[in-house]
């Protein structure tokens, strides 16, 4: 009879805050939901001193494969810490698991974490908040971290609407911006980006951050705070919302998730 293994995966980052945080989270989602829930990340974690990690190696998606297929597992269900559907999770996530899984294995892929609930947009607002942020107080820049993948931007996009309509602001008062694209005409999508849309801002200006954990990006002293400092103009006050990972009701919303896969 074979068996069933539940793994949370995120983008993988070379921070070692970002894996603790990681697997925090999926322990909150595990009590939750009631089975282990396993910490992996798609790359890059698993170069990570495992001194720095609580002594436990950092294990990533090929591996965490292998290992199910060692252990019998026949089902894997992925629990995506993805906001949309990053091509992470729609392509090399199957390609991977078509590599290394074996001939019965099967992977569910639970949805990302935005959806039409409304929940991501809630949690948003929360940490929007959270920064002492008032209407008419300053602009808001939802900021992300740009995508090759026009589709996640366009969740970006609805994010942006869903809060200005909740919170009765206009496109002026809330901008939806990148940290980064890439370059070519082809990525035009993800603009305007922060740096640019720094100049627009005014008031006590809120970065409000569409991460979701620490790292070299979102993390103190990261990209974000880094363009911020350099391309603010003179006189604007700003600062950045916590991350998405660290809001109480995130766990929830990945519960939820996992309620919405069909075995």
């Amino acid at each position: 009879m074979g068996s069933t293994r539940i793994i949370l995966v995120d983008n993988g980052s070379f921070e070692p805050e970002a894996t603790l945080s990681l697997r925090r989270l999926a322990k909150s989602v595990g009590t939750i939901i009631g089975q282990p829930v396993h910490a992996i990340s798609v790359l890059h974690s698993h170069k990570v001193d495992a001194a720095l990690i609580a002594n436990e190696p950092a294990q990533i998606f090929a591996d965490a494969v292998l290992a199910a297929n060692r252990d019998g597992i026949t089902d894997l269900i992925v629990l995506p810490l993805f906001i949309g559907p990053s091509r992470a999770i729609t392509e090399f996530l199957p390609e991977q698991f078509k590599l290394h899984a074996g001939p019965k294995q099967k992977m569910h892929i639970a949805p990302t974490l935005y959806g039409d609930d409304g929940l991501l947009c809630s949690i948003l607002i929360d940490q929007l908040h959270a920064t002492g942020w008032k209407k008419d107080s300053g602009t808001v820049l939802l900021c992300d971290h740009g995508s090759p993948a026009i589709e996640v931007t366009l969740v970006r996009n609805s994010l942006a609407e869903e809060i200005r309509v909740e919170l009765q602001l206009t496109a002026d008062e809330l901008i939806a911006c990148s940290m980064e694209r890439r370059p070519g005409d082809e990525y035009a999508f993800n603009e305007p980006l922060l740096e640019t849309a720094l100049q627009k801002a005014k008031g006590d200006s809120v970065i409000l951050m569409q991460f979701l954990l620490p790292g070299r990006h979102a993390g103190a002293g990261g990209d974000v705070e880094e363009i911020c400092t350099k391309h603010a103009p003179a006189g604007l006050k700003w600062r950045r919302s916590d991350l998405i990972g660290s809001h109480r009701e995130l766990p929830n919303l990945l519960a939820k998730r996992y309620s919405q896969v069909s075995l």
